[in-house]
This record gives C-alpha cells, sequence and structure tokens, in this order.
C-alpha cells in the first residue's frame, strides 16, 4: 500500500509541475490560446427551380412569353449576330454578342409579340429603339423575328 501512495503521489507531482510548466510558458508569443467554438451551422443555398419546359405555339400569350424567357439562360443567332442572352423577371436582359462584347437592355412580353431594347455600348452608340416582334415556339426554341433563341 506505501508504494501504491508513493507512486499516486510521485504523479500528483508530475502532474503539477507540468501545468505549472505550461501555465509561466502562456506568454511566449508562438503559443495561442485555444479557444473552444461551437461547430458551425450548416447551411444550404435555396435552390432555383429549374425552368419550366418552353411553351408550344404561334400565337403565345404575353404570360406563356415572359414563363419561356425569364430567368433563364439562351444561345441566339440572327443574321450577322450570335452569343448568348440572359432575361431577368425584372425586364431587363444582359447579352454577349460574339466579337462584340456585352451589353444590357429591356424586354417586355405583349401577346404574341416580344419588345427589346438595346442600351448604347461602344460599339451601338445609341442603342436601339424598342422594336416588337412575332415570337413563336416549337417546343425546343423560340423564334422571334429572325432570331433564333435556344435555352442553355
Amino acid at each position: 500500500m506505501r508504494l501504491t501512495r508513493g507512486i499516486s503521489g510521485f504523479m500528483l507531482a508530475a502532474a503539477a509541475l507540468g501545468l505549472a510548466a505550461c501555465a509561466s510558458n502562456n506568454s511566449s508569443p508562438d503559443l495561442a490560446p485555444v479557444v473552444p467554438t461551437a461547430p458551425a451551422p450548416i447551411t444550404t443555398a435555396p435552390v432555383a427551380p429549374a425552368p419550366g419546359p418552353l411553351p408550344v405555339g404561334n400565337a403565345l400569350s404575353a404570360p406563356d412569353i415572359t414563363r419561356a424567357l425569364a430567368e433563364r439562360k439562351f444561345t441566339y443567332a440572327a443574321p450577322g449576330n450570335k452569343g448568348t442572352v440572359t432575361f431577368y423577371g425584372d425586364g431587363t436582359f444582359e447579352y454577349d454578342q460574339a466579337g462584340k462584347g456585352t451589353g444590357t437592355g429591356i424586354w417586355q412580353a405583349t401577346n404574341g409579340k416580344l419588345c427589346q431594347a438595346r442600351n448604347p455600348t461602344s460599339w451601338l452608340p445609341k442603342g436601339t429603339p424598342s422594336m416588337c416582334s412575332p415570337i413563336t415556339s416549337d417546343g425546343t426554341r423560340l423564334t422571334s423575328g429572325p432570331m433564333q433563341l435556344t435555352p442553355l
């Protein structure tokens, strides 16, 4: 029993010396105190719903055109022009025209037509006035005047 008490006393003394050494060495600039923190909560960004299918027809209603275009990106092709365009639900759009650059504009759906106006750019210094073209869809792409819009 005396041996056990001697070892226990020795271990207790060694632990106390170790703690004292750690406490007195805390002024070292290389050591920073460890502060426990709660784990960060896991969050996920809301997932935007997938755009619905394109409507089909030659006489699309304004709501059908708006649903087909709003918050959606397309490739576009028209005689002499091609690129990508993103239509937003607030009636604006952004485009990237191949060989020219980026630009913005406004759009509006009316029964059977898509109206668009481009803002001024370096290659289009006056922009364009609002022009409305009939819009149709075969379910895979939209056609507005000479322009083909294919969803990305």
